[in-house]
């Protein structure tokens, strides 16, 4: 968030919502306010403390010099005497899209690299190229292996916006440059175990009366331990009214061919990671039924196999996948 200037005595919010604001959590403002002196401007008539606009943008550019590698002490040390035309200034750069292969410190404004004793290279942060303070604040939790955090953002979105796009907006793009960082460095695989947990956790909360009907069964297909995009799936689908049973990951051939044999669904949909796991001869050996399931395969593990032969559809997207299985 970034206020103009013409409205900066304007401003004045609470603790709370001057976090939510520029991705951080209330406890970072009230310690970098007891230890380092990034204070609020404004004190009410009840003794309570709030944020004018000026405030929220060294804030917004504390935050984000902390994303680039930079210790607390020093982000803070670098805004604090700052106006909020010098920190609206200095913002630009990193609205700008981050190229891949570079690091956080590297969009950092050259005065700053100075006045903080930073050499570019080794940042902590995720390159997400524009981003709002809501996926700055949930790549940050992720990048400190801060779970409890990253469930806690993902919990607020599905409750606010629903599944698709708390998937859409906030968990793909988090694991997405957690993976492109990963190519680029060899680094972080603690913090993609962690984040995709959380993601796991909020996911799993999401909790609607039982449905009656034939369900659609959702697995992953041998060998594929990636479940989470099922997971996502199995939660908006639960958002939607459907029965849908969720068989698990690296799940045998055998126990999918049991477990349809057992709950006769209306659909079946079988996630591949790989192309190692995009075996069509899965689906082929499903039992026969009346009236029969609809067959679906999903993940880039399907791309090079001939589902075609088996009747199956390729599902590509989330919101294609609900529109396609709902009643």
């Amino acid at each position: 968030m970034v206020v103009s200037p013409d409205i900066a005595e304007e401003v004045s919010i609470s603790v709370a919502s001057a976090a939510a604001s520029v991705g951080l959590t209330p406890a970072t403002l009230r310690t970098w306010d007891r230890r380092y002196g990034l204070s609020p401007s404004i004190r009410t008539q009840g003794g309570h403390r709030r944020y004018n606009g000026a405030d929220l943008a060294r804030l917004q550019l504390a935050a984000r010099l902390v994303d680039a590698g930079l210790p607390p002490a020093g982000a803070v040390a670098a805004v604090r005497d700052r106006s909020e035309s010098q920190c609206r200034e200095q913002l630009e750069p990193f609205e700008r899209p981050t190229v891949p292969g570079t690091s956080g410190d590297e969009q950092l404004p050259e005065k700053l690299k100075q006045e903080v004793g930073r050499r570019p290279g080794g940042g902590r942060t995720l390159a997400m190229g524009p981003a709002t303070a809501e996926q700055r604040g949930i790549a940050r939790a992720a990048m400190a292996l801060d779970g409890e955090r990253v469930r806690e953002l993902m919990v607020k979105a599905i409750a606010a916006r629903g599944t698709i796009a708390a998937w859409n907006e906030l968990a793909l793009p988090t694991l997405i440059a957690i993976g492109d960082r990963w190519e680029q460095t060899g680094e972080n695989i603690e913090v993609e175990h962690v984040a995709s947990l959380a993601f796991q956790q909020a996911l799993d909360g999401v909790q609607f009366p039982a449905r009656s009907g034939r369900p659609v069964v959702l697995a992953c297909a041998p060998g594929d331990s990636h479940a989470l995009p099922m997971l996502a799936l199995r939660a908006a689908l639960l958002e939607s009214g459907v029965n849908v049973v969720m068989l698990g990951a690296d799940l045998p051939g055998s126990s999918l061919i049991a477990g349809v044999a057992r709950l006769r669904p209306r659909a079946v949909v079988v996630w591949a990671t790989l192309p190692s796991h995009g075996d069509e001869s899965v689906l082929a050996n499903l039992p026969q039924q009346r009236p029969s399931a609809k067959l679906y395969v999903a993940g880039r593990g399907w791309d090079g196999a001939d589902v075609s032969a088996i009747q199956a559809t390729a599902l590509c997207s989330l919101e294609q996948a609900v529109e396609q299985l709902s009643p």
